[in-house]
């Protein structure tokens, strides 16, 4: 399977959820700052080829991007659930990288708001 072009990763994201209700900024915060764990635990799943932790992590955190207002994030991982059950390596190679500029861009968000 040939590796799909991804999408351009933007330099800051803004949680849509916090945008509608900012008093929900804490529980945001939390899923943000959880992200860097959250990457480290998909990374290693890569690294041993572990195809039913990486079906796991992709589908939590593609409900969790659009529970938290990340659409980007949500749309990302449904891309890389359709390649964990490919097992196509390739791809995850690509779409790791992808996946943690668009985490670095909600922190960024997180950290200026518009």
């Amino acid at each position: 399977m040939s590796v799909p072009k991804l999408p351009e990763a933007p330099t800051k994201l803004t949680s849509q959820l916090l945008r509608e209700e900012p008093d929900l900024r804490d529980i945001v915060e939390e899923f943000v700052t959880g992200l860097p764990l959250l990457l480290a635990q998909i990374q290693q799943a890569v690294q041993r080829l572990d195809w039913q932790a990486l079906a796991t992590l992709a589908h939590r955190l593609k409900g969790a991007g659009g529970s938290y207002g990340y659409p980007e994030i949500s749309r990302l991982c449904a891309d890389a659930e359709e390649h964990v059950r490919a097992h196509d390596v390739a791809y995850l190679e690509a779409w790791l990288p992808r996946l943690a500029q668009v985490a670095a861009a909600a922190q960024a968000g997180l950290a200026n708001p518009e």
